[in-house]
């Protein structure tokens, strides 16, 4: 068992560094912020995107990604890579239908790791629960000034897999996302930008107690605060974003997650 907690902790740091090491290697657009965790205290988290536009007048956007993140144990440690959380593959397309308004699509697959509830937190069995995730988003946007700001309505449909379902397990959840954004330019050459955000999320969960369906209803989940830097050099295509989230989810008391988020983006490069 030793053994085999060895072997993943070095392939665990060893995606990690790739994905920095690829960050470090090498234009406004979409965002990746973290995933959302539970029972951790601190949580990084690396992705690799492509941001394409096309159509008549580029009034459509593709943004796909794979991210990869790990975090600490939910009591006493703090390390960035003590064991790997989440893994991630994501695929939204955009529609913009105005100067202000725009709709989007989205398919995504995830599969999140799963350790003990108890010290020293080995993995679970099962060890991960996967998940696709289909949403869409409603967004409008408009400008004061120089700053950017978005305020977009994301519902999801989320269908979870595991080998093996406890009574109180969610099979499916139902999630609503309020988000307000904004975007700061921080140089007249419009190369860093200042990213601020704030949202909020709503779940509905459907259980299966006694062999019988049940829907919890609409209950608020936890919010997420988020302050990133955006490097986007002119002439480059790709930007660059480094950040931090705060994680509150609604537990008694509130449990509060801290998260560094590192991700590159190339930027219409067909």
């Amino acid at each position: 068992m030793e053994i085999l907690i060895k072997k993943d902790n070095l392939l665990s740091r060893f995606i990690a560094l790739f994905l920095i090491g690829l960050c470090m290697s090498e234009k406004a657009g979409a965002q990746i912020s973290p995933p959302g965790l539970s029972d951790t205290r601190l949580a990084s988290w690396m992705a690799i995107g492509l941001d394409q536009s096309f159509g008549k007048n580029k009034a459509w956007q593709s943004v796909s990604y794979v991210g990869y993140g790990f975090m600490s144990n939910p009591h006493g440690s703090y390390s960035l890579f003590e064991k790997p959380s989440m893994l991630i593959l994501n695929e939204e397309m955009k529609r913009k239908l105005s100067d202000h308004f725009s709709i989007t699509g989205a398919l995504s697959y995830r599969e999140q790791y799963l350790y003990t509830d108890g010290a020293p937190y080995h993995k679970a069995d099962p060890s991960a629960k996967r998940e696709i995730r289909l949403y869409g988003k409603f967004a409008y946007g408009w400008k004061t000034g120089k700053t950017k700001w978005n305020l977009d309505f994301r519902p999801e449909f989320r269908k979870f897999f595991l080998p093996v379902y406890a009574s109180d397990d969610t099979r499916h959840a139902l999630r609503a996302r309020f988000k307000l954004k904004s975007t700061v330019p921080l140089s007249s050459n419009k190369e860093h930008f200042l990213i601020l955000s704030a949202e909020s999320l709503f779940q509905n969960e459907r259980t299966q107690p006694n062999g019988h369906s049940k829907w919890t209803g609409f209950f608020y989940d936890d919010s997420r605060f988020c302050a990133y830097y955006r490097y986007a050099p002119d002439n480059w295509p790709l930007y660059a974003e480094i950040g931090y989230m705060n994680n509150l989810t609604e537990k008694n008391p509130t449990y509060s997650m801290h998260h560094i988020g590192l991700d590159i983006v190339f930027k219409d490069i067909f």
